[in-house]
């Protein structure tokens, strides 16, 4: 013993930080170290006597409120003297504990003998056996009952449904699986309220011979209570027997494996700690009960940390399973939570150890909480990600925004539950309404966010979809933003739009959320918006240009002038449309140069991609050529044209012949001209110019050239005349710049 009395003093090196915990944690109101002093003996009898019952009266409730005025401002203050004090008591009184616990070390051995003698104390001759037969015989003919109940219910059409065909929930969505998990949890709970009321009938009509039988089967009846519960819950989570409602993305061998190692942590610490309790009120207290309950606490923390660590590649990917590809934050919460999860329950246990030692009351509900809530929070968290991104895969807006609404919801909730169950209220401030009042500005303010956060989760998926489904629409067109022809189709008035409703959702849900934020917070924002339009007013003078082009920017989407991808012409520079702002619109040339164009400055606007587009060629024929033949070659090429698998359905009037546009000095100047999509005349047109070039030649048609002719005599000694030359150079140019010019056209 004395060796041990040693040991325990070097363990008080330990207990000081543990005892420093313990002072942070569980101090206490402090004393009234100025309270009422009564006086003691005969002169107080003798001083007291000679009151009447009024002054008596007077005299207590003075010395009470003087009392309660000290106690609040003690309260109120911090002191350090204090501080120091309790937190030295605190250490001294840990350190006792914890010495009177190891010296019970040697007694250990020693509770269930004491503890079987005192059950069995005061007992008949088999009165033992026949409680032990009570037992079973109460729980068994409980368990037989229950066994006929489940099996009449679970005949039923909607479970014999879900037997058979629980594969078709496969490809259902969140809430009809939680909904049959659910229904499928109560039907348990019924069936364990059948178990516990039929056992606890039968043996207190037939079997009740004493309070220690009875509190025994209660304790142990409340222990194969919890169990069933716990294990209804586990059953409902993990779904071990039915994979397609199994709501975490669990293997099937891993949901049984952490179903069964949570089972045996539960099944072990329930019926310790009961067994713990029961042997309590069999007079086994001391410090040898405390040792008894904190082994008993102890390894159920290891069991429980055994079946998180065993477990933490399954419990690791059921939070990265979210549908899509998880960041980088996730992946590494990920890995990391089963070891904090472990390292909270340390935590805990330390905690619950000290409470145990310092105090009477110990919060095991409020940590059991904790750590339940703990451990399901980030499968709940990753389940909802996925029905996030299953209802965007399936169209469902709103389904997808509420989806991501109740992940905010569900960490709101965990925060509440925790708070309650650790009896924390951080708004009770003060006992003349302003907890009261904060606690109510600060759920307005959460319920306007919660709100906001919807709607705009709403709006930006529904926006997005929109977008993505344009530009996919646009894609099976073959519009090409990349490749910017001059007169190219432009995206639907719908996608040039969307940018800006997204943004201007943005910023009025913003100025909302605000405006209600600064409300409840007791803000008059009345004058706020009076100095917001003076201020505005005031802006709208000095900024007329800014004012200027948001006005035109309006009126040009309203009178939809313009799209996104569109080519236009806004004076001195044109290009087609690639972004727009409130105030300005980008332009991209067709070779590569990007100007920004106020709208304000916008006088005129041509836009070249708007219904459809007509290209005109010019073709010149010698003068002898036959225009009737020339025509029906055209025709022909139109039809061909029309056909092509290319470029066939672009057309909306087919190529065709306008005759003889003019005669110039070198031949017969013939037009054709065809409609088409804008954008797709420059692939139309070069097609054209091949096909009849191509039958030209098969008709013997020849294309008329300029030619010059320049006759010098013959006769060798006559020298070449200047002018001459230079005539026939002029001559020459102007028969190439001609030539350009109808190519051009």
């Amino acid at each position: 013993m004395k060796k041990l009395g040693r040991r325990s003093w070097q363990v008080k090196s330990v207990i000081a930080v543990l005892g420093l915990l313990s002072a942070l944690l569980f101090t206490p109101s402090i004393a009234n170290a100025q309270a009422m002093k009564f006086l003691s003996g005969a002169a107080a009898e003798s001083q007291v006597s000679r009151l009447s019952d009024a002054q008596v009266r007077e005299l207590l409730l003075q010395r009470l409120q003087e009392k309660d005025a000290v106690s609040n401002t003690e309260e109120e203050s911090f002191n350090p003297a204090m501080f120091a004090y309790r937190l030295q008591r605190d250490m001294g009184a840990l350190a006792e504990e914890l010495d009177g616990i190891f010296k019970s070390v040697s007694e250990l051995h020693m509770v269930f003998p004491r503890a079987w003698r005192q059950f069995s104390a005061d007992r008949e001759e088999g009165g033992l056996v026949w409680f032990f037969a009570a037992l079973a015989i109460s729980m068994g003919l409980a368990g037989v009952v229950e066994f006929l109940a489940w099996r009449k219910v679970w005949s039923t059409p909607i479970f014999a449904k879900d037997h058979v065909s629980a594969s078709v929930a496969m490809s259902q969505g969140l809430r009809t699986k939680a909904a049959r998990l659910g229904l499928m949890f109560l039907v348990r709970i019924a069936l364990l309220a059948i178990f516990l009321a039929v056992a606890t009938a039968i043996f207190l009509l037939f079997f009740d011979e004493g309070s220690k039988d009875r509190i025994a089967f209660f304790f142990y009846l409340s222990a194969v209570g919890i169990f069933r519960l716990v294990h209804g819950m586990s059953r409902a989570f993990y779904a071990p027997r039915f994979p397609s409602l199994r709501l975490p993305s669990f293997s099937d061998a891993d949901a049984v494996i952490l179903h069964r190692t949570s089972m045996i942590t539960v099944g072990f610490g329930a019926f310790g700690y009961f067994t713990c309790a029961l042997f309590g009120t069999l007079g086994v207290n001391g410090e040898v009960h405390e040792l008894f309950l904190i082994l008993v606490g102890s390894s159920t923390i290891v069991l429980w940390i055994y079946s998180t660590l065993s477990g933490r590649r399954a419990i690791s990917a059921d939070i990265t399973a979210v549908g899509s590809e998880a960041g980088k934050t996730r992946t590494v919460f990920a890995e990391m939570w089963p070891w904090i999860f472990a390292i909270v329950l340390v935590v805990l246990w330390v905690f619950l150890v000290l409470t145990e030692l310092l105090r009477d009351f110990v919060p095991y509900g409020a940590a059991l909480f904790t750590i339940a809530m703990l451990a399901v929070l980030p499968s709940f968290d990753a389940l909802l990600q996925r029905e996030t991104v299953r209802q965007q895969d399936a169209d469902e807006t709103v389904n997808s925004a509420i989806a991501r609404g109740s992940r905010l919801i569900l960490l709101l909730f965990a925060l509440i539950s925790l708070s309650a169950a650790w009896r924390i209220n951080p708004f009770a401030m003060s006992g003349d309404g302003i907890g009261a009042k904060a606690s109510g500005a600060a759920l307005q303010i959460t319920l306007t966010l919660l709100i906001a956060y919807v709607i705009w989760q709403t709006v930006q998926i529904f926006i997005d979809r929109r977008i993505a489904e344009e530009d996919a629409e646009a894609a099976e067109k073959g519009a090409d933003l990349g490749e910017m022809e001059i007169g190219g189709e432009g995206l639907s008035r719908m996608r040039t739009l969307l940018p800006l409703l997204r943004k201007t959702v943005q910023i009025t849900l913003g100025v909302i959320v605000i405006m209600i934020t600064l409300a409840e917070l007791g803000v008059e924002i009345g004058p706020i918006l009076a100095g917001a339009g003076v201020i505005g007013l005031a802006i709208g003078f000095g900024s007329q240009a800014l004012i200027r082009d948001i006005v035109s920017g309006a009126f040009f989407l309203i009178d939809d002038a313009f799209r996104l991808g569109e080519y236009i012409d806004v004076g001195e520079v044109k290009g087609s449309v690639e972004k727009m702002s409130v105030r300005s619109l980008r332009l991209r040339h067709h070779r590569g140069a990007v100007h920004t164009v106020p709208f304000g400055e916008v006088k005129t606007l041509t836009n070249y991609s708007r219904d459809w587009a007509i290209m005109k060629l010019k073709f010149r024929v010698k003068f002898d050529a036959d225009v009737r033949k020339v025509k029906k070659i055209f025709k022909k090429i139109g039809q061909e044209l029309l056909e092509h698998e290319e470029i066939g359905e672009d057309f909306i009037q087919p190529f065709k012949s306008q005759g003889v546009l003019e005669v110039d000095d070198y031949g017969l100047i013939v037009r054709a001209k065809f409609m088409c999509k804008p954008g797709k005349q420059f692939m139309i047109r070069k097609e054209a110019y091949i096909m009849v070039q191509n039958a030209f030649a098969e008709n013997g048609i020849e294309f008329a050239r300029p030619e010059v002719k320049v006759v010098v005599d013959d006769e060798d000694d006559v020298p070449v005349n200047k002018a001459t030359v230079k005539a026939a150079g002029a001559a020459a140019h102007t028969a190439t710049q001609q030539t350009k010019e109808v190519a051009a056209e």
